[in-house]
């Protein structure tokens, strides 16, 4: 166990209070875990009490107004903020903190005067929220980008080789002493000359994408001014320039925090910023929703309120344009109702950290040393050729805890040196319980950096598709984005082992005795090229995840197979279940009888079923025409209640209490992921299990393999995959239109016979098809198709095939999946 810091009783306590995560969670720097006894004491204080709203004069309301004031007294202790000097304003979180201040930022004292106002700047690899704020000042303040390796031209650094070269920082009573000073002087100063011109400075204490510290001596060098000559080059805006002021400009700064605070002691009686900006769900995990602006009272006079309403007047006219704000800050500044009832939550979030950990620098040592472990383990990780495994982008190497924090953010590369996508690996780590952030983080510029990527890059993903939060993760063989693993204060050593373990045994293999589990490539005979076959499957998924049926005959409409996805089983929280979350639902085998109307649930291997009139559905009690709208996987639809005993009979057999089966409102409706129908083809189904070399999966049969991808047709044509290269598919009469390959997730490693996943299926599928792992193709209706028809076992099938497609489909099926990606990504 991990006592070296905070001791063996601390890590008994802890792990009882984490006892509900399940599974390696990993992204701490996202919003890290909340306790159970967090929950415990917020819970006792909501049932115990009677709180009202704080803007009433009420018994209940005042108490809720006293336990406010005495939550941002508690804060400003918990930074070491003087109370004379700051204030806490409550905000939605860090994100609206920092919107807050671009609304209400005064860049001029004298407004009437255009050409006297003064400057932005932020850190070119800020989040995208501090970016967000040029949009309110780039129509009449210079904004200004500033790089982080030119940090050092600016700022009065011991070193100025860069800011990513090593940097001694100062000590922080010599820092507070030249502070103080410095504050004098500025006194003096303006006593002579009368600022009219305010200039504001953005930056993060800690990046969010590559966890680098940057020196927080960026704070009082910034009020100081050190940006008063910086260069018109790094401008955005240079039509702007020839506003600058006439006048002293007054300079202060705001610090982005959000990413700091969760596993570091900001000291505000050391460093002190004019304002800050934080969320609470990354220092506690609870509540979400709600962060803090911290304003130091120098700054009071720079932040003009332009909105009012909601208790943040003294006095306000509907008939003539008159008001008189509220002269307290918070007063002023909070719109509305607090959201009282997660303030409340606060004050056990600081009390139960101090009790867990002591102090936020034991959390900093802790969290270092986890990161560190990681980023040594990372290095050593080499393929058989001697190859690297991981591409770390760090600022450091992980040997100074005043420099970086507790985030490791890497690629992996394959033993030829591509790349794999952050998706795929992503994917793979779910197969474990293992939980990381994907992506750029919302941090684009350092992703720009550590990628290597231009603007011209940039332009050119995006015009491919790709756009923030997709899956576009490898584009002409560059990533777009990383993995990132970051740490919380209840994380431990042993996580660390079981994530490198999980890496190596996932992505590392030697290629000269292929392992169990791991695909090796056989041959496929190449058969002759056929354009004519004949349809031998047709299967139909009643209820969305489950199990399905194969009529030979059934009615076929342009929204897909008759009731195929009409059907889906929610959970309390109205949330779909699918396989991913329970595997369970393959065991239930739904089918139809069309002549009696009769959805019948059979739970494979047993005797247990039962059955349901298919027009017996109730309204919900909103009475509203039958059916609710709902939100499933993406798609929001009307759907109905079923009967109360079929979500009895589903809650006994899954083992989930108050399940619902909610069907389609309208017949024609379905709850299909992307397009109306599905095809796969038997030869590369077959193609697929013969790469197989785990002895577990080699037991199941080809049509237990192939119900996993859940296609509606099946067809065996003469080679396998060459489905790709197909425009367009005739079944019978009935003419259809490829739209694209249907891109696979974890939901293939299920055996539908057993309802046991198998990790290794996965890691076939990628290494046969890419690692977007493409496997079957969409289809939908031709516009001129009758809409009302029959499809049948045995129908002829015939395509055409793409000119441009047919070698690739026949020579190179890894390479064409990968090349296919964008066109479902257009789609």
């Amino acid at each position: 166990m991990d006592t070296d810091i905070y001791g063996e009783e601390a890590w008994e306590y802890m792990n009882s209070n984490f006892s509900h995560v399940k599974g390696l969670y990993l992204d701490h720097a996202g919003s890290t875990l909340y306790s159970k006894s967090l929950i415990e004491h917020s819970l006792a204080e909501l049932t115990q009490n009677c709180f009202g709203n704080p803007h009433s004069r009420n018994t209940p309301s005042r108490l809720t107004t006293d336990i406010i004031d005495q939550t941002r007294i508690e804060l400003l202790s918990f930074f070491h903020a003087d109370p004379n000097q700051y204030t806490v304003l409550f905000t939605s979180g860090a994100t609206d903190s920092l919107r807050l201040v671009a609304e209400s930022f005064l860049f001029s004292s004298m407004p009437s005067d255009s050409n006297d106002c003064g400057s932005f700047v932020y850190l070119k690899e800020s989040h995208t929220s501090v970016i967000g704020m040029r949009e309110y000042f780039k129509g009449n303040v210079p904004c200004y980008a500033l790089p982080s390796d030119d940090i050092g031209t600016y700022f009065n650094l011991e070193s100025h080789n860069g800011i990513h070269e090593k940097v001694y920082i100062k000590a922080n009573l010599a820092s507070s002493v030249f502070q103080e000073k410095k504050e004098t002087e500025v006194t003096k100063e303006s006593e002579k000359t009368v600022p009219t011109a305010n200039s504001l400075f953005v930056f993060p204490a800690q990046c969010n994408f590559s966890g680098f510290k940057y020196p927080l001596e960026l704070i009082s060098y910034s009020q100081q001014g050190a940006l008063s000559d910086i260069s018109s080059d790094l401008c955005l805006n240079k039509e702007l320039l020839n506003k600058k002021e006439k006048n002293k400009k007054t300079w202060f700064c705001l610090l982005d925090a959000a990413s700091y605070v969760g596993t570091n002691q900001l000291d505000l009686s050391v460093w002190q910023p004019d304002m800050v900006a934080i969320s609470f769900y990354k220092m506690f995990g609870y509540p979400t929703g709600l962060g803090a602006l911290i304003v130091h009272q120098r700054a009071h006079c720079v932040l003009q309120k332009k909105y009012v309403g909601g208790g943040t007047v003294e006095i306000v006219s509907s008939s003539r344009d008159f008001h008189v704000a509220r002269h307290v800050l918070q007063e002023k500044f909070e719109n509305g109702t607090a959201n009282f009832l997660s303030i409340l939550a606060l004050r056990h979030g600081m009390r139960e950290l101090k009790k867990l950990v002591s102090t936020m620098d034991n959390v900093s040592i802790h969290t270092f040393r986890l990161g560190q472990l990681l980023y040594v383990s990372l290095c050593q990780l080499k393929h058989a050729n001697g190859k690297s495994l991981v591409k770390i982008y760090s600022n450091t190497e992980f040997t100074d805890r005043q420099r970086q924090g507790a985030i490791v953010t890497f690629n992996l590369l394959a033993e030829d040196g591509d790349y794999i996508g952050y998706a795929y690996v992503e994917k793979m780590l779910t197969l474990y319980d293992v939980h990381v952030r994907t992506g750029c983080f919302c941090n684009p510029a350092a992703c720009q950096r550590f990628l290597e990527l231009s603007e011209e890059d940039l332009c050119s993903h995006y015009m491919s598709g790709h756009k923030c939060g997709d899956e576009n993760d490898i584009i002409r063989g560059r990533p777009t984005g990383a993995v990132r693993v970051s740490f919380g204060y209840m994380s431990q050593r042993k996580d660390v082992l079981r994530f490198v373990a999980i890496l190596r045994q996932c992505f590392l293999q030697d290629n000269a005795a292929p392992k169990k589990g791991i695909a090796e490539t056989v041959p496929e005979p190449v058969r002759k090229n056929q354009t004519n076959f004949e349809l031998i499957g047709i299967h139909v998924y009643p209820i969305k995840s489950c199990g399905g049926f194969s009529p030979k005959t059934w009615p076929i409409s342009k929204s897909g197979l008759l009731y195929d996805r009409h059907w889906v089983i929610v959970n309390d929280a109205g949330i779909a279940l699918t396989q991913k979350r329970e595997p369970k639902l393959c065991m239930i085998r739904p089918s139809i009888d069309l002549e009696r109307n009769q959805l019948i649930l059979q739970y494979h291997g047993t005797e247990l079923s039962i059955s349901m009139d298919i027009n017996d559905h109730r309204t919900f009690l909103d009475g509203n025409n039958g059916g609710n709208l709902r939100k499933i996987c993406g798609k929001v639809i009307q759907l109905a209640n079923c009967e109360s005993a079929v979500n009895q009979w589903l809650s006994e057999v899954i083992g989930r209490p108050a399940l619902k089966l909610l069907r389609c409102s309208i017949l024609d409706s379905s709850l299909v992921n992307t397009s109306s129908f599905l095809l796969l083809n038997y030869s590369s189904v077959n193609s697929l299990k013969k790469q197989l070399r785990n002895t577990d999966l080699e037991l199941s049969s080809t049509e237990e393999y192939l119900t996993r991808f859940r296609g509606n047709f099946v067809v065996d044509s003469a080679n396998a995959f060459e489905e790709d290269g197909w425009e367009k598919v005739k079944i019978g009469p009935i003419l259809f239109q490829n739209v694209g390959p249907c891109f696979r997730c974890q939901m293939v490693c299920v055996d539908q016979n057993t309802a046991v996943r198998n990790r290794e299926a996965l890691a076939v599928l990628a290494n046969t098809r890419g690692k977007k792992m493409p496997f079957g193709i969409g289809l939908e209706m031709s516009s001129n198709a009758k809409d009302a028809q029959v499809v049948e076992i045995g129908y002829p099938v015939s395509v055409s095939v793409s000119s441009s497609a047919v070698s690739a489909s026949l020579s190179c099926p890894k390479d064409s999946a990968v090349d296919a990606e964008l066109s479902m990504n257009a789609k």
